[in-house]
């Protein structure tokens, strides 16, 4: 059962103490149809789009005997990947999405600069330099110039990449909101739909493989790459 600001639930079992609850996303609740006890859906990780889809919600401490919740059609296939409380939807329609609590107190905190080795430019990393360190610490270039690396332009349009790689290229794509994966995708389909404007469902490329394509013939990883690599050499 789901309940918005229109009911006074009882306090969440699962809130941090100093859990930001005043903010719009902790506002959906869902109370276990089996021991009824009131949890935010934020903090069983569901969006408030997918509450309103949940026909019967069991807890985690009520699942072992009674089961997973169950939804409303057809059942929900799920990813294995992590992720994180976002709500795609309003992130789509460029407003902040971000309902995560832990990511919510991050946005607002002031971190140290990093203590890594900083270097101008690409000259600079050579194997004697890399042979020479008495850490394996990562260390930042600034510019990528005397790397001897490539990329495609930064500004490279989706449907660019499709035309390189050939818009019937078999694609991965994922529903955001149930993290469904999608089958009988192409790069032609994919760029079609990353240039709508019409976007009721919020979809996502997790990977694109180029190697071996006319894409990857475009890039070029870091001279020293190539010099330390005894794979390669």
């Amino acid at each position: 059962m789901s309940s918005s600001d229109s009911e006074d639930p009882q306090e969440c079992p699962l809130c941090a103490e100093d859990a930001p609850i005043e903010l719009p996303a902790y506002e959906t609740w869902l109370q276990c149809d089996v021991c009824e006890e009131w949890y935010h859906g934020i903090c069983v990780g569901l969006l408030a789009t997918e509450c309103e889809r949940i026909d019967k919600f069991h807890c985690k401490k009520c699942v072992e005997k009674h089961g997973p919740s169950s939804y409303k059609g057809p059942e929900l296939r799920r990813s294995s990947r992590q992720h994180s409380s976002v709500d795609y939807t309003m992130l789509n329609e460029g407003q902040p999405a971000t309902f995560n609590q832990y990511l919510l107190r991050l946005d607002g905190h002031e971190f140290m600069d990093d203590e890594f080795e900083h270097l101008d430019d690409g000259h600079e990393v050579t194997v004697e330099w890399l042979r020479s360190r008495d850490t394996n610490d990562p260390f930042v270039v600034e510019s990528a110039q005397g790397l001897d690396m490539e990329m495609p332009d930064p500004k490279i349009a989706v449907a660019e990449i499709a035309d390189i790689m050939g818009r019937e290229t078999s694609v991965s794509v994922m529903d955001v909101l149930t993290q469904e994966e999608l089958s009988d995708w192409t790069l032609g389909g994919w760029a079609q739909y990353f240039g709508s404007t019409d976007r009721r469902r919020i979809l996502n490329v997790i990977s694109l493989e180029v190697t071996d394509t006319p894409l990857g013939d475009k890039i070029r990883r870091p001279r020293v790459v190539d010099e330390v690599d005894l794979v390669e050499r």
